[in-house]
């Protein structure tokens, strides 16, 4: 590979280091300047919309071809297990937040597993909607699952594809800069996008929860009507 080929093709992935980026400090303001954003959901966003859709199709799918009948009766078994005087709570905020935000940690440790606690992750949590969603739609309508899923999912599900975009792209200069392709792994501008980014999924993984445990119920409630939701 040539010299030019190396530098154009560091120049479209925004990974050129910039002038006196491997030495000296810089400024916050020089940093925030310089940062883009974007570069960290290019192909890397779009691939880990497809695993997770592609993990919530396949789980629908399977859940899905359960009879009634017999799902019912799994229900059922599963709720057996669960001791009489420890039933199971109504949503709480800092346990869903904390849940919340181990599964956005999870996720984001692609960058030291080589991307994959990120792609298992986006199976792991596709698989859980797709069969959450296939039981539900049975119980209920689309019209339910949308309204209760909706007005925190957006936020959830945003920063769960933020996280695993950023857990493969930092897998992806890793591998550049090992086989001379890049510089540097990841260049100071990069780190300082990273700590900025990361700020902002975990508040909005906070939001998220507050959504989900104070408002999506009246939400949905208000409009589809009361009584409507399943107790």
């Amino acid at each position: 590979m040539s010299a030019d080929t190396d530098q154009r093709g560091a120049n479209d992935d925004g990974t050129k280091p910039q002038a006196g980026d491997t030495g000296g400090r810089r400024s916050l303001r020089e940093l925030h300047r310089e940062a883009r954003y974007t570069r960290w959901f290019r192909w890397h966003l779009v691939a880990a919309l497809v695993v997770f859709f592609g993990s919530a199709f396949a789980a629908y799918a399977v859940v899905g071809s359960i009879p009634v009948a017999q799902l019912e009766a799994l229900i059922r078994e599963a709720q057996a297990g669960v001791p009489a005087d420890s039933p199971l709570p109504e949503l709480a905020f800092v346990p869903l937040l904390l849940n919340n935000l181990r599964a956005l940690l999870l996720i984001g440790l692609g960058t030291v597993t080589g991307g994959l606690l990120s792609l298992f992750g986006l199976v792991v949590n596709g698989a859980l909607v797709g069969a959450v969603v296939s039981v539900v739609v049975r119980q209920t309508s689309w019209a339910v699952v949308l309204s209760l899923l909706l007005p925190h999912g957006v936020l959830e599900l945003s920063a769960f594809f933020a996280a695993a975009a950023i857990g493969l792209r930092v897998t992806h200069r890793i591998v550049r800069y090992l086989l001379g392709w890049d510089e540097t792994a990841l260049s100071r501008v990069e780190l300082y996008e990273l700590a900025v980014i990361g700020a902002i999924l975990a508040v909005t993984i906070v939001v998220a929860a507050w959504i989900e445990v104070y408002l999506t119920r009246d939400v949905a409630e208000w409009l589809l009507g009361p009584g409507v939701l399943p107790e």
